[in-house]
């Protein structure tokens, strides 16, 4: 049987800790990637690398510290830059790299079933972008 928390704030804490190992755990992957070797496939200095972020033209997670940033690799298409989407897909859905790594990562009826990843991969760019804008004004299926 499980050890329930006696107070809402031992619950509170016991759900940041899951929050946090969540969070590690998702970082810690093979397909998150440091800055250094994310500009390095990207061809690009970190500063380079920097303003992408600045610009939201990039996917960056952060971690439990703020030297702790991650880069996914999958954000990368066949052709080599990040989805050019990926601007947009900030403007709609806001600016939290979470956010938009949650939409990107969950499967959707709109989609036919698959995530927004999959969709872009798929070259359809202009249907993700449709989706998030559309949970953005608050249409969910």
């Amino acid at each position: 049987m499980t050890d329930r928390p006696r107070t809402r704030s031992e619950a509170f804490a016991r759900a940041e800790e899951r929050g946090r190992h969540l969070t590690a755990t998702m970082l810690s992957g093979p397909d998150m990637l440091t800055g250094e070797v994310f500009a390095h496939r990207l061809g690009l200095t970190v500063a380079d690398l920097r303003n992408l972020e600045q610009a939201h033209a990039v996917l960056v997670l952060p971690g439990l510290s703020p030297r702790d940033l991650r880069y996914p690799a999958w954000q990368i298409d066949a052709t080599g830059p990040p989805f050019p989407v990926l601007h947009a897909l900030f403007d709609a859905l806001g600016d939290s790299g979470w956010t938009i790594h949650r939409f990107l990562m969950q499967s959707n009826p709109e989609l036919a079933g698959q995530t927004a990843l999959e969709t872009l991969r798929d070259g359809r760019g202009a249907l993700v972008l449709r989706r998030a804008r559309s949970i953005a004004v608050g249409s969910f299926a």
